[in-house]
């Protein structure tokens, strides 16, 4: 058996860990021997009879690693394994990194410039403004946004970026042909047509709770710092910065309201030495020089991204006078994708230009 069916077959088997893959792996010059071994000996690499059983039992190594190739095709996506051309080189310097990615979209080599943005799935307006906000300098200036699709600061990061014309990849909990999470269908397939979304789990996967964190280990992995937007004591992002912190990674945190459970947090990591952020530049100037050099290249592609969107609020404000007007005629009048107008007119509101009244109506303040 050649080594990439031993490698999805192992990385499949129940129960299997990165740790534990990578253990066995160390103790045997030949992967595709593990298949042939006695229990015992699968055993004593540690195993459990289980397990062991399973691989032994359950289903030909060869023919499942043949079935996984042909449906991960059928979904237009890719497999790639541990070393091999186009695997993320970030996640091949961490801690057991993944034997198998799961992949659906493109990774390219521009995606090396790739940076986190997580936060609560209960996020406030405010925080979901700051994601999209810092997500779309970011990805504007040629940095791919990284994410989890969950609901909330993720779902924005992802769009912040999208709609700045940038790159964005999501990590996923699940098997890539899982429809996990089904609110965020369309946004999936988005960030399929412009970046990558990918999974270690193999397809079939559920979304299971234990599953989240390793996800949440190869979104910091495959990036070069981690901002947490908004979080609360026990949020899931302050694992993602955890292990940002034990991949040499940098953390960043946007303060929030004292008073707001969803910042104790992001306040908290502040305390222990993570990088206040108010404005994009306090990311960027913790960047390599030679990212930074990058980055001044873009500065053309910024001013025309920022002119661009200067125009298309002063286009919405010359149709909101006094009387309000609804979402529809100000999709309509302008042009401006729905999406976009909804995350332009959210801008606006908190920067006091416009007010939102019942029924998508806006008039001026």
């Amino acid at each position: 058996m050649d080594k990439r069916s031993a490698f999805l077959a192992l990385n499949a088997a129940k129960g299997m860990t990165p740790r534990l893959f990578w253990k066995v792996i160390r103790m045997v010059s030949d992967p595709g021997r593990i298949f042939s071994m006695t229990e015992e000996k699968m055993m004593g690499m540690g195993l459990t009879r289980e397990m062991a059983g399973r691989l032994l039992h359950e289903q030909d190594p060869a023919r499942f690693a043949d079935e996984e190739e042909q449906r991960i095709r059928e979904i237009g996506g890719k497999i790639l394994i541990h070393g091999d051309p186009g695997y993320p080189p970030s996640l091949l310097q961490i801690t057991d990194s993944p034997p198998v990615l799961y992949l659906l979209g493109t990774f390219r080599k521009e995606d090396r410039l790739s940076f986190s943005i997580v936060g609560s799935r209960a996020a406030s307006t405010q925080g979901r403004l700051n994601a999209e906000m810092i997500s779309g300098k970011l990805a504007g200036m040629g940095i791919t946004i990284v994410s989890g699709l969950a609901i909330g600061i993720d779902t924005w990061a992802h769009q912040g970026a999208l709609m700045a014309g940038g790159r964005t990849i999501a990590l996923l909990g699940c098997g890539l042909d899982h429809p996990y999470p089904r609110y965020n269908r369309e946004l999936r397939n988005r960030i399929a047509e412009h970046g990558a979304l990918m999974s270690e789990f193999p397809l079939g996967s559920p979304p299971l709770p234990m599953n989240f964190p390793r996800r949440n280990r190869l979104i910091s992995g495959i990036s070069m710092g981690t901002l947490v937007v908004e979080a609360a004591k026990k949020s899931g992002s302050l694992i993602t910065a955890k292990f940002a912190l034990e991949q040499g990674r940098d953390v960043f945190a946007v303060p929030g309201n004292i008073r707001s459970p969803l910042s104790s947090g992001v306040n908290a990591l502040i305390k222990k030495g993570a990088k206040l952020v108010e404005r994009v530049e306090d990311i960027i100037e913790e960047f390599p020089d030679e990212v930074q050099k990058y980055l001044k290249l873009h500065e053309t592609k910024i001013e025309e991204h920022s002119a661009g969107r200067d125009r298309e609020e002063r286009l919405i404000l010359k149709l909101i006078h006094k009387e309000p007007v609804h979402i529809d005629e100000l999709t309509r009048e302008t042009s401006i994708a729905p999406a976009a107008i909804s995350s332009l007119l959210m801008k606006m509101e908190m920067q006091g230009l416009v007010r939102q009244l019942p029924g998508k109506l806006f008039i001026r303040p």
